[in-house]
């Protein structure tokens, strides 16, 4: 095969053009007599002779003329003969240079045997052998000169340009090859081919048998020992001593399988052959092929010493490939506890975690984190990435006590490939497919588990963790994240976690194990670089087998072989070998060598519960601790201090109580949306107190308006004249609980409120509040509350805008999660009190009240109302009657007589329109309002508001004479039990 590989560029130059002929001069005859009709005619004029010489100047001046243009044009020519010369140079030198293109090329495109062998790594590319070089030649270009040869150097050129010498000739392998020559120099070509036939193929693929005289190179190959070879190439010779012709034997037919035979002549070569190289000297071969005519080649040789280093050096990559292994291939499954395998160091041994993770060609391979100090494992789909994790934990588990060796295990395929070892007493915890906040959380909980180590070693006076006395209970933390890459995707900021443990991690005994399908161009330069341990199982591309261990054998593996892997333990080498597999058996004895042994200390705590009472709050804060969790600062509760729940601290890798002290943070609000817990944990704080201080330590601002509002009245009281007071005030839905009270009621109230909690720390009233939010309250009463707890809330922003942190918002929160000063939290949630009935309050009662005035809006109906109460009473009704006015004048002026009383009854313009009558009332009379604020402003005394009433159909006002306005049930209207249901 004669290869015509294509030319960098355009394919096609052209020649210069050739310098045209110039035109040769005419002789200038009118230029020659013009001067001679001259000088006759000036003779004829003056009749001077001496005009007539002028006639010679014209002939001569035109002879003049003639010459010097031919002159000119002769020049002309040399220099454009001269340019073409220049431009046929420069043509000749761009024709070498793409020649020179075109051979590397075609050599790049068939390597030969002398660059397989100079390379570092085989090829291995092909399922089978397709073609090899047997030589160099020169064969038509691909380059192009257009044009016609203007003289013979243009025909060189053009000859030139159409052949590429030096380029290499290969032929089919499949249909066989012959070297016919001296045995010296036919061995060197053969040896070649072979070469490139098993540079090309894999040890799993291709068989290379031949003859022992002569050949011994060929038992270095590893593809000698190929077990089920997809082709194989035979090499035969026949070589004719003295005796006559002779065959040698050959270890296996020939059928089928691709020849390369050697001969002294071609008859002796076996036929069929495809291609015979007759090789006549070192720089001199014919090449015969079938139907095609002779070719003369340099031919292509490797000497034995040369073909012998080159087959070592090939045997060294297959074995730390797993290919071609001494003795047979490596074995399919090697269980863990099939491995013979014991430390040859003290388990105790602080500066080790060398463990057998498997089987290489000389015996159990062993991985040492300790040294690595972090691990790189790639693996595509299928190729046994996690059934290898599984072996290596278990193998570390097997040889190290909990108290040397632990594992934090992230999976990011939903928690399966862990759950064999989950329960080994060296597990600290397995997290799967965390949520956005959890992911958070790992980051603090990490790097606090660095700051911690850090403190550990800076106490104990040690450089490193090697260098711990034995006392000191700090193991080696080992963090396993499966599919890397996945947990890199959602949540970015893990890389630079990851990124510090890589960097620090060898000195403080943590170490990282990062498995993915494809590491490369996933992990960071920064962690990489401390990734000393390289383990690539089977990948797709030859570029992830390179980035991972240096070679591209891991790519080379065959799919269907599950565990088998080339590693980089550390120390720069690849080494082929097959993953153990962590059987039942080894599982099980890793756990039951250690089952007495505690659990080490967690540097990852569980998630907080999805709800809180007072009675498992202890037991909560207990589990923190026996995860290893810090204790918080005073880990005993203050007196005074208020539990609302339990804080989570990733930080400091603990779980704090979450107290309020009212007599140093002032006012408590709690903020979340409706069904987000705020009741709940209203009435776990005023069961704290209530335990504390009694039954009627707490006052609610709840039920009925009239309660609501007594109360109020009755703390602002309290807190004006130094009264007693409750321990504790509570207020649940602040934002709402007086939304349907009328404006200056609510006006009111929330000013009482402000007031309240204003005043509350100097007299040591706890105050606590529960809404949706704060805004529109008013910036007064909002910016009173100094304690803020947040509970779930619609949106990240609202929790933004309530001051609280947007990264620990979530959704979906069950009742009681939320957050405190920045840390997540579960707060507490009792059941709340099942409702408040309406308070009623006592019946209207007339009686002992000889004159009364009534502002009603229904005056009719008030006036049989209280007629049917006062049958002996007088009932005026200020209506449109002509003697009304004058009656109730009578009656409001009338003295106090035993058994008589008065009663006016009228609407707010009845007496706004007889203001005399209304100025006596107020000051003769005791006064009822059934009504609305109308009716109160138009007959009652004084500017102030009076009690706010529930109902006002079913309930009135009285001020008798010198007494503030109180309520009362209006007569005529039944009462009927309410219930206002808690919130």
């Amino acid at each position: 095969m004669l290869d015509r590989p294509t030319s960098a560029g355009p394919a096609s130059l052209a020649l210069p053009p050739s310098a045209p002929e110039p035109a040769r001069p005419g002789f200038p005859w009118i230029a020659s007599i013009a001067p001679v009709v001259g000088a006759v005619a000036i003779w004829a004029i003056t009749g001077s002779a001496f005009a007539l010489l002028f006639a010679a100047l014209g002939p001569l001046v035109a002879v003049a003329t003639m010459l010097d243009a031919r002159r000119h044009a002769a020049r002309a020519r040399s220099r454009a003969l001269a340019a073409r010369r220049d431009a046929r140079e420069r043509l000749r030198g761009e024709v070498e240079r793409r020649h020179g293109i075109e051979r590397d090329a075609a050599w790049r495109n068939a390597p030969s045997a002398r660059s397989a062998a100079d390379r570092a790594v085989p090829a291995w590319h092909l399922p089978v052998p397709r073609t090899v070089t047997v030589g160099g030649a020169t064969i038509a270009s691909d380059l192009r000169v257009e044009g016609v040869a203007a003289d013979e150097s243009d025909a060189v050129l053009l000859r030139d340009a159409g052949a590429l010498d030096g380029a290499p000739v290969r032929v089919e392998v499949a249909a066989g090859i012959g070297f016919v020559g001296a045995p010296h120099l036919t061995r060197a070509a053969a040896r070649g081919a072979v070469v490139q036939c098993a540079d090309a193929t894999s040890p799993e693929r291709l068989a290379v048998h031949g003859p022992g005289d002569g050949w011994s190179w060929l038992e270095l190959l590893p593809h000698r020992r190929c077990a089920a070879p997809s082709a194989s190439v035979v090499v035969q010779e026949r070589t004719e001593p003295d005796g006559g012709p002779v065959a040698t034997a050959l270890p296996i037919t020939t059928e089928g399988a691709f020849v390369i035979a050697v001969a002294g002549r071609p008859s002796a070569l076996p036929p069929g052959l495809g291609a015979v190289v007759a090789v006549a000297s070192p720089r001199a071969a014919t090449l015969h092929r079938t139907g095609h005519p002779p070719v003369g080649i340099v031919p292509e040789l490797i000497g034995e010493a040369e073909a012998s280093d080159w087959a070592a050096k090939l045997s060294v990559a297959a074995r730390r490939a797993g290919l071609g292994v001494p003795g047979g291939e490596l074995p399919g499954r090697v269980p863990l506890t099939g491995l013979a395998w014991s430390p040859t160091s003290d388990p105790r041994d602080r500066g080790t975690l060398r463990v057998a993770v498997g089987l290489a060609d000389d015996g159990p391979f062993e991985l040492d984190l300790a040294v690595g100090p972090h691990a790189l494992v790639a693996g595509t789909s299928g190729s046994g990435k996690s059934e290898f994790l599984l072996a290596w934990l278990t193998a570390l588990a097997t040889a190290y006590a909990p108290d040397r060796v632990a594992f934090l295990l992230v999976d990011f395929k939903g928690g399966a490939a862990f759950e064999p070892v989950s329960d080994l007493p060296h597990v600290t915890g397995v997290v799967t497919d965390l949520d956005e906040s959890e992911a958070g959380r790992a980051v603090a909980s990490i790097r606090a588990e660095l700051r911690r180590r850090e403190h550990v070693l800076r106490a104990a006076g040690a450089r490193d963790l090697a260098a711990l006395d034995d006392g000191i209970e700090l193991p080696r933390l080992v963090v396993v994240v499966d599919e890397f890459q996945a947990m890199l995707e959602r949540f970015p900021d893990l890389g630079a976690v990851i990124a510090d443990v890589a960097a620090r991690g060898r000195s403080l005994g943590v170490h990282l194990v990062l498995a993915s399908q494809r590491p490369n161009g996933v992990v960071r330069e920064q962690v990489t670089a401390n990734c000393g341990i390289r383990v690539s199982l089977r990948v797709l591309h030859r570029a992830d087998s390179i980035a991972i261990v240096g070679s591209d054998a891991a790519a080379m593996i065959r799919p269907g072989r599950p565990g088998r892997a080339v590693a980089d333990p550390g120390d720069g080498r690849a080494i082929g070998f097959q993953s153990a597999s962590a059987d039942a058996a080894a599982i099980e004895r890793a756990r039951s060598d250690h089952a007495e042994a505690d659990r080490p200390r967690r540097p990852w705590l569980d998630p907080l519960p999805r709800s809180l009472t007072l009675d498992a709050l202890d037991a909560v804060l207990a589990h923190g601790r026996r995860q290893g969790s810090t204790p918080a600062r005073g880990d005993e509760r203050a007196r005074d201090a208020i539990v609302l729940g339990v804080a989570d601290d990733p930080d400091r890798q603990r779980r704090v109580a979450v107290e309020w002290r009212p007599d140093r943070e002032g006012a408590l609000a709690v903020l979340g949306v409706p069904g987000s817990g705020r009741t709940g944990l209203l009435h776990a704080l005023a069961e704290q107190v209530r335990h504390r201080r009694g039954r009627d330590a707490v006052a609610r601002i709840e039920g009925s308006r009239s309660r609501a509002w007594d109360e109020l009245h009755r703390l602002a009281d309290a807190i004006s004249t130094g009264s007693p007071l409750p321990a504790a005030v509570v207020i649940d839905d602040l934002d709402t609980v007086f939304a349907s009270w009328p404006d200056d009621y609510r006006i009111a109230a929330l000013a009482r409120v402000e007031d309240l909690v204003r005043g509350a720390r100097g007299a040591g009233v706890a105050v606590a509040v529960s809404a949706s939010r704060l805004t529109g309250l008013g910036a007064g009463l909002r910016d009173a509350f100094t304690a803020c707890v947040l509970l779930r809330h619609a949106t990240r922003a609202d929790v933004v805008h309530a001051g609280g942190a947007g990264e620990l918002w979530t959704p979906d929160a069950p009742p009681g999660l939320g957050q405190w000063r920045g840390l997540r939290a579960q707060f507490l949630c009792e059941g709340g009190p099942e409702g408040s009935r309406l308070d009623e309050p006592d019946p209207l009662d007339l009686a002992g009240h000889h004159l009364v005035a009534i502002a009603a809006a229904a005056p009719h109906a008030a006036a049989d109302a209280i007629s049917a109460r006062a049958p002996g009473a007088t009932v005026i009704l200020l209506d449109a009657a002509p003697d009304a006015a004058a009656r109730a004048a009578e009656a409001l002026s009338s003295p106090f007589a035993p058994g008589v009383q008065h009663i006016v009854i009228g609407d707010a313009q009845a007496w706004a329109s007889n203001w005399v009558l209304a100025n006596a009332a107020r000051s003769r009379a005791t006064v009822v309002v059934h009504g609305g604020a109308v009716e109160y402003r138009a007959l009652a005394r004084g500017t102030g508001l009076p009690p706010i009433l529930d109902d006002s159909a079913r309930q009135c006002w009285i001020l008798p004479i010198g007494t503030a306005p109180s309520r009362r049930g209006w007569p005529g209207v039944a009462t009927t039990d309410s219930v206002r249901p808690g919130h």
